[in-house]
């Protein structure tokens, strides 16, 4: 996991006021651009808690370009690839 996001995590855990900052979708982009982050203009990022009330998230990535014969063997499974880690 990228370092810059430990951090904002560690501190998220932290500071309850900057925590709800990032959890805020009108604020989110704001909070990563703080710490650096280029976000292209069009995108915003929303931040979602997970596990909060038993409720986990999976984030299916876009389809990538490609000719029709996706696998998983060409799937390379990292940060990017939404890997949930199980």
């Amino acid at each position: 996991m990228n370092e810059t996001w430990l951090k904002i995590i560690t501190r998220a855990w932290n500071e309850p006021a900057f925590r709800v900052r990032l959890l805020d979708p009108k604020q989110t982009n704001d909070v990563l651009k703080e710490y650096h982050i280029d976000i292209p203009d069009g995108i915003s990022y929303e931040v979602l808690e997970d596990g909060v009330k038993g409720k986990h998230y999976l984030v299916l990535p876009p389809t990538p370009s490609d000719d029709g014969s996706l696998t998983i063997d060409n799937f390379g499974r990292t940060a990017q690839s939404g890997d949930p880690g199980f």
